[in-house]
């Protein structure tokens, strides 16, 4: 008893010393910004200055009762859950499409998968051209089918822009939800469903009692993913909109942005990406309880 003891002390110390080097070094690329991103939300700090006048929690007393931000942080809920919801259920609905036998279901998956690929610039400018107000050919489309009696101001208008950039971004990310979904689904071992149909369950009843337990899990790992994702996510929005018209887009990311290189106040951007990672932290604390319980209940 006591060797195995002594062996299994021996093999834990050479499991921490084996994980040390990449815990450092980790801890290195991870921590020291950190650190230095709460040092700089302590002080008043501009654009080309190295350190400011310390002020304390001045910069997050700002960011906690300026309009600005508070539109920036229902922007973002706006952006993340009408993002993350289209993509889950859409890319849950393409899922249990493709997991069917049918032809071309190879050539299916290939154009489903096909927005994923595609550079997130190219994807932006590329949209940009079809929603244009004049030129696009969504406009051209809409306006050629007596859908609407004018082109639509998509990118300009402060009740279409945000909804244009879930557009876009539903779009280009769905495909992601989909192979994660698409995975699962193919492991599900078909003997189950060839039983449950001896027992005369039908097609909702499968997919109740058998398909949704296997796939509840990844189902919530796959919406935090783009969960966490989509509440950080920077280049579309700004690509697409620069946070406009009239901040109706600006995303606390994009605020992050403009207050450390247009208003050049680092000290208030660094405050505003410490409560953007604190409310990101709560969220997913959220989902792993509800993924927990999704996995107690199997």
């Amino acid at each position: 008893m006591a060797e195995t003891r002594a062996a299994l002390a021996g093999d834990r110390a050479l499991a921490y010393l084996t994980l040390a080097p990449s815990a450092f070094l980790l801890a290195l690329l991870a921590g020291v910004p950190m650190v230095t991103v709460f040092f700089m939300a302590m002080q008043d700090i501009d654009m080309g200055a190295t350190s400011g006048p310390f002020i304390g929690l001045e910069n997050f007393v700002w960011a906690l009762t300026d309009p600005s931000f508070h539109s920036a942080l229902v922007n973002t809920f706006i952006w993340v859950f009408g993002s993350v919801t289209l993509e889950m259920l859409l890319g849950l609905g393409l899922a249990l499409l493709l997991n069917r036998s049918f032809r071309l279901r190879g050539l299916a998956r290939a154009v489903i998968l096909a927005p994923y690929l595609v550079p997130s610039v190219v994807a932006v400018l590329t949209w940009r051209y079809m929603l244009h107000d004049i030129v696009g050919i969504i406009n051209a489309a809409l306006v050629g089918t007596g859908l609407t009696s004018g082109p639509l101001l998509w990118l300009n208008s402060t009740s279409l822009a945000m909804l244009s950039v879930i557009i876009v971004g539903v779009w280009k990310f769905f495909p992601f939800v989909v192979l994660a979904l698409l995975g699962i689904l193919q492991a599900i071992p078909q003997e189950q469903y060839e039983a449950a149909r001896i027992d005369g369950a039908g097609e909702f009843q499968q997919f109740r009692r058998i398909t949704l337990p296997h796939l509840l899990p990844v189902f919530l790992l796959t919406a935090l993913l783009r969960t966490i994702w989509s509440f950080q996510k920077f280049d579309i929005i700004y690509l697409m909109t620069g946070g406009g018209p009239l901040d109706s887009t600006t995303t606390l990311p994009v605020l992050v942005y403009l207050k450390a290189f247009s208003d050049f106040e680092l000290g208030r951007a660094a405050a505003v990406a410490i409560l953007t990672c604190a409310i990101l932290g709560l969220l997913t604390a959220v989902y792993f309880l509800l993924i927990r319980r999704a996995e107690a209940r199997q």
